[in-house]
């Protein structure tokens, strides 16, 4: 979250979702305005109408304005406080499938994707879209380990609230009522609470929204050549850009890597242990039951929008739809774990040595693209990778130890290039970083910019060695030779 800038991502949903809000806060009205105007000193929104997109996240920053005032700062602070309490819900689901390990596997699978942090820190749905969806499998866990009323009403009152966070989601409410039945079957009689006979009424405004939509041509905002908002003809060029996103080795996309292969592994996994194992209904536990069922829908729901007019994974404003799909596949690596039993715990140490091989990786086929000839790498990691290949390479703390050394390989032209690998971490919400301290140089080393790339929150750096400017005292001491 701390690498990406606290802006807009998605900049005229993020405005009409925030222009609704202003009209909750001062007018308790759900509508998005088209004009405004200074009146006596009272602002007025004039010429409003009823927005396509579903009212619960407006509804949040309504009131974060009607408890400390309308700023439009608030909807930053909004997702910035929900970003925690969605790893925090991540936490919990993880260590009811897996234990503590589980638990650090979910925060950290999802924690370091980048795609959930640029949604933090912009003001847009869809953080409080996922994070309702891993309360309501919560919830589901919750009622299926033990179907009473309150936790029946609970359940089925967060999801009317993810159905009212996302147009799609509202596809949640199937597996959802799979996840009722299962507990009535389990309980051996009806479970039903007043809560949850009414509730349903609470829906209607999402089938009254949807038919505005529907019969509402101009917000479709479709193509010049286009006269759908849901065809079979998006379909290739979706699953085309779902793949070039979810597979991407480059800095463009704000994807996992480690994620979509981990996550495919252990889904095809998971699906081979079950259809070899064919569990009864009674031995699933109750929370990964939950999260299967939330996980079909989850599944149903990116079918769904790859017949989408607009949901080219590839495309920067489209990408946020593929949050539903990492919650699969992260949860499908915990799940697969806890079917490991003991011999998952070297997951996360194995998912620490996969990033460390994605920089290590990225950095030789960088410096191999670069001019032939002798070179000296001074790693912030292991030389032996550098070695193997026959590259000459030392530690940074050693070339800080033997900066005369140094100088005098550069000075004596022993090496075509010197490079150094340094790293750069977050320190601020605003996205600033600052280099580890452990990979710094003295003052007298003097780099020449070369190429950086992201990687989950931190940055490697990739800089040449220019000059060696020595104190009086240490050139007094260079060696005649290396």
């Amino acid at each position: 979250m701390a690498a990406e800038p606290f802006r807009s991502k998605v900049l005229f949903d993020e405005f009409v979702l925030q222009s609704t809000a202003f009209n909750m806060h001062f007018f308790r009205d759900t509508a998005t305005m088209v004009r405004g105007y200074d009146l006596l000193g009272t602002f007025l929104s004039l010429d409003n109408y009823l927005d396509k997109r579903p009212n619960f996240y407006p509804f949040l920053i309504s009131l974060v304005h009607d408890f400390t005032g309308y700023r439009t700062a608030n909807a930053y602070w909004l997702n910035a406080a929900l970003y925690p309490a969605t790893l925090g819900l991540a936490y919990y689901l993880g260590r009811r499938l897996a234990g503590r390990w589980g638990a650090q596997l979910a925060v950290l699978l999802l924690g370091s994707l980048p795609l959930l942090g640029q949604n933090a820190t912009g003001s847009g749905m869809e953080l409080m879209n996922f994070g309702m969806l891993l309360a309501v499998a919560a919830l589901g866990g919750a009622y299926l380990r033990r179907p009473d009323e309150i936790r029946l009403s609970a359940l089925v009152l967060g999801t009317v609230l993810l159905a009212q966070s996302r147009y799609e989601s509202a596809i949640y409410v199937l597996p959802v009522a799979v996840i009722i039945m299962v507990g009535w079957w389990q309980r051996g009689r009806v479970v039903l609470s007043w809560t949850a006979v009414l509730a349903p009424l609470l829906l209607v405004p999402c089938g009254l929204q949807n038919k505005v939509l529907s019969n509402t041509r101009w917000m479709w905002e479709l193509k010049e050549n286009q006269d759908s908002r849901f065809s079979l003809s998006y379909l290739p060029k979706n699953l085309e850009g779902a793949a070039d996103f979810l597979f991407n080795t480059s800095q463009r996309y704000a994807n996992s890597l480690i994620l979509t292969v981990l996550g495919g592994l252990a889904l095809g996994w998971l699906l081979w242990h079950l259809f070899r194992r064919r569990p009864a209904l009674r031995d699933i536990p109750a929370d990964s039951l939950a999260l299967a069922l939330l996980g079909i829908g989850a599944v149903a729901n990116t079918v769904l929008i790859m017949f989408y007019y607009w949901s080219s994974f590839n495309d920067p404003m489209a990408s946020r739809f593929a949050l539903p799909l990492y919650f699969v596949l992260a949860f499908a690596v915990v799940g697969a774990g806890a079917a490991l039993g003991r011999r998952w715990r070297a997951v996360p140490g194995l998912l620490s040595g996969l990033a460390v091989v994605a920089v290590v990786e990225w950095e030789k086929r960088f410096v191999a693209a670069r001019p032939p000839g002798p070179r000296l790498i001074v790693t912030n990691k292991s030389t032996l990778p550098w070695l193997l290949l026959q590259t000459p390479s030392i530690l940074v703390g050693r070339a800080r130890l033997v900066a005369d050394r140094v100088q005098y390989s550069l000075q004596e032209s022993l090496f075509r290039e010197i490079l150094v690998m340094q790293s750069f971490r977050p320190t601020t919400a605003d996205g600033d970083h600052a280099m580890v301290p452990e990979d710094k140089l003295p003052p007298g080393f003097e780099l020449e910019f070369l190429a950086e790339r992201r990687f989950g929150t931190k940055i490697t750096r990739i800089s040449r060695l220019v000059a060696v400017k020595l104190s009086p005292a240490a050139a007094a001491q260079t060696p005649a030779g290396p």
